[in-house]
Parts: structure tokens; sequence; C-alpha cells
């Protein structure tokens, strides 16, 4: 049988009024289908709150896009859905197109504690990013690139994204001859630019080590936990010559290897200790004695250094 619409028309002062039942609805907030001209966020098909879509088809709780990094599946948020901005439609970082790393660098004096000059002869400052892969290794070629020491900033040509072990050279102005060497650094600028920030010892330099934990009595290696190593693992060093002149570095004890800081070059003692929560010994390794730091940031290699734990 075939349908036809009744119309019915009512005339009211000069004006016509229609009433069309079977026309068209205009869209709206239940009808289970998203109107986002109308500034629905959502439309579960009904105008009830609790169950994810509220009342006025507006998202509850947190969700992606509310401009807040608030659920673990979230590494950003930006107030949007959108991708190509930096953070994807699914709140996650996109790699940039091209990254820089920004890096500044100072040279000091331990001895005096201030600043120093770039030295008479060595004129550039030339800033290394070398690629390196999920485990460390060196991938590709290293990239430099060239500045005056003395500007104690700049920022790296355009650099593929990705990770680096970044590190600052002082050198002549051929950059073939170098003065020092800054510690490195691992410099990630998959999704954003970095900065590096280096110091270079004029006169000091840095011991790095490594170490173990053994029971005293058993012999048998210990974890961290095992030993109760909860306040880290020191290191003390004492200038052979000068008794003042003492320094001391604490590491997690799980990181297992450490660099300290900087040091006066001289000759010095090292005693390296586990120490528990409430930051007191629990066992000491024998003395590394005449261990030398030299100036121009030379970092010193202790080894792997064994801890006794006592009692154990």
């Amino acid at each position: 049988m075939k349908r036809i619409a009744l119309l019915a028309a009512l005339t009211v002062g000069g004006c016509i009024f229609v009433d069309d039942s079977d026309g068209p609805t205009d869209p709206f907030c239940g009808d289970g289908h998203v109107n986002t001209f109308g500034g629905e966020q959502c439309d579960d098909g009904n105008k009830v709150n609790g169950d994810g879509c509220s009342a006025s088809c507006a998202i509850e709780g947190p969700y992606c896009g509310d401009g807040t990094v608030d659920q673990a599946s979230e590494q950003c948020d930006d107030g949007n859905t959108m991708s190509g901005d930096g953070c994807s439609a699914a709140c996650l970082y996109e790699p940039v197109a091209d990254a820089f790393i920004s890096a500044t660098w100072q040279l000091r004096n331990i001895a005096t504690n201030t600043v120093a000059p770039c030295p008479t002869g060595f004129d550039t400052a030339a800033l290394y990013n070398q690629p390196i892969d999920t485990a460390g290794n060196p991938v590709g070629t290293v990239i430099i690139d060239l500045f005056d020491c003395s500007s104690g900033a700049g920022t790296s040509a355009p650099l593929p994204a990705g990770v680096y072990q970044s590190w600052v050279e002082i050198a002549d102005h051929n950059n073939t001859t170098v003065y020092a060497k800054s510690l490195s650094a691992v410099v990630d600028v998959t999704f954003s630019d970095k900065t590096l920030n280096v110091q270079i010892l004029s006169d000091g330099g840095y011991f790095q080590l490594a170490w173990v934990l053994r029971g005293a009595t058993s012999n048998n290696t210990l974890t961290c936990a095992q030993a109760g190593a909860a306040g880290g693992l020191e290191a003390v060093g004492t200038d052979v010559s000068n008794a003042s002149n003492s320094v001391s570095d604490i590491w997690n004890c799980a990181d297992g290897f450490g660099i300290t800081g900087g040091y006066e070059a001289a000759t010095y003692t090292i005693s390296v200790s586990a120490l528990n929560g409430q930051d007191a010994s629990i066992g000491t390794a024998p003395a590394l004695t005449n261990k030398v730091i030299n100036p121009r940031n030379q970092v010193t290699d202790l080894g792997t250094v064994t801890v006794p734990i006592t009692g154990m």
C-alpha cells in the first residue's frame, strides 16, 4: 500500500502553518549520532549520566583531547584529537620532522670556583651528536657543528629525529687538536628539541667506577635489596697531600655504575661503602690508593669495586 503523508494546514491571520508529521527530524542529543556541529562530543543513544556520555552529550571523565594527560594510555594531550600537530589523535607523541640540540658550555676552575676563559689557541667549541640505538650502541655517522668557543652556546643544524650521545669538545681553530672534552649525555630528540648543558674543568676531572656487593662471610653476590643498601653506594675521595680536600658522591645502588662530581687535579685515596636506609655503612671496600685525577676534564676509571657486606 502506498503511504501518503497527510498535511494539515491552518490559516491564521494570513499565514499558513503546515504540520508534516512524517518529515525529517532535526539532530538531537540522544539520537545515537554525534552531531559535532551542534557541540556534541558523544551520543550513545540516551540522555543518562554516568555511562561515559552525559545527558548533554559530553564525554564524562578523562578522555584523549581534554587537554590533560590523565590516562595511562596518553603520552600527551593538547586539547584536541587531531594528528600532525605533535600529539596524535590517540594522544601519542608524533616524531618531529627536524630536530635541534641546543648546547651551552662553560670552562671552570675548581680551585677558585670561577669561570675560566677559552684557552689561548683553542677558540672552537665542537658539538658532537652521535646517533645511537636502543642499546646505546653508535649507529651511523657522528654529526659535528662548530661554534665560537667564547659564545658559550650554539644550536645544531637540523638533525634526523632520534636518540644521540652528545658532548662538546674545545679545540683549535681547525678542530684538529682538542684541549678538553665534556662528559657525554644521552639526548632524545625523537619528539621534541632538547638542550645539552655541560661544564669543562680546566684544573680537574672525574672518577668513574662500577660496583658489586658480596657477603663478607659467604662471598655470595648480593643484590642491593638483599644487602639492604637502601641508602645507596657512597664514594669518598681524600687528597693525599691535603686532607681537607675531600669529595663525596652517593648513587642509587641498583645503578651499578657512577661518575663522580668534579675533583681538583691531585692524587686521592678512595673509600667506597654501601649504606643502609639510615645512611650508615653496611660494608666498605678496601681503600683505593694513589688514584690520580688529571686536569682538562679527564675521567679516571677505577674499574669494578667489590664491597663486602657485613654479617652476610
